[in-house]
């Protein structure tokens, strides 16, 4: 998620340095999941989303390993605290970007249902962030906990979905019955791991945590 952010083509760089893409195009080609024409065009002269998205996704995702650490969160209680805060200000500004970006039709498939499927990802972000919020002042650090990592989750699944396009471009190239990929099928390529990513991912979390219910009861 961070190399993503940093480094590869959705980063916060390719929206201030026009030349980073140029940089890429040398190193890994042409064409493909990480180097395709829109892809490398998107965020061109986008500073707002880069400096309110792209950027603090990269924040975002350090304080994660912070705020998970079990060592730091009983040694270090304040600094757990305080990434906890400086983790909300971060995320409600990611969001920000997400508004900038919908209301520039920044998506790769503006579809109706596509743009409902993200303003409700970034709903559902917020909202299971405002949750564990709630349950820390209320002392609840279980549900604490287990809305935290529902969070995590909700932001999390973009950097599977980049890991699952890295991994399945590849073979798509190889199969005849598609032909030469074009940026056409770069988009719906993109479209479909954004589905199949995020509700993976929330699924995966619940079940974690459902698992994670029956062994604490079991142990009781």
């Amino acid at each position: 998620m961070m190399a993503w952010s940093l480094v590869f083509p959705m980063t916060w760089l390719s929206g201030v340095w026009g030349h980073w893409a140029n940089i890429l195009k040398d190193l890994f080609g042409p064409g493909g999941p990480l180097t395709n024409t829109e892809g490398m065009t998107k965020y061109k002269g986008q500073t707002a989303v880069t400096m309110s998205h792209n950027l603090p996704s990269a924040l975002w995702s350090f304080l994660i390993i912070i705020q998970l650490s079990s060592s730091i969160r009983k040694t270090y209680p304040r600094i757990h605290r305080l990434c906890g805060y400086l983790h909300v200000a971060v995320s409600v500004v990611l969001m920000a970007g997400v508004v900038i970006m919908q209301t520039r039709k920044m998506y790769f498939i503006m579809h109706p249902a596509v743009a409902w499927l993200y303003m409700s990802q970034a709903m559902w972000f917020l909202f299971s962030l405002a949750y564990a919020v709630l349950a820390a002042r209320a002392r609840l650090y279980r549900a604490h906990r287990a809305w935290m990592l529902r969070h995590i989750a909700s932001g999390i699944w973009v950097a599977v979905q980049r890991i699952g396009m890295a991994l399945v471009f590849p073979l798509l190239e190889n199969m005849p019955a598609i032909g030469p990929l074009t940026d056409q099928h770069g988009k719906i390529f993109f479209g479909g791991a954004t589905v199949v990513a995020f509700v993976g991912v929330v699924l995966f979390c619940e079940v974690y945590l459902w698992w994670g219910l029956r062994k604490q009861m079991k142990l009781a």
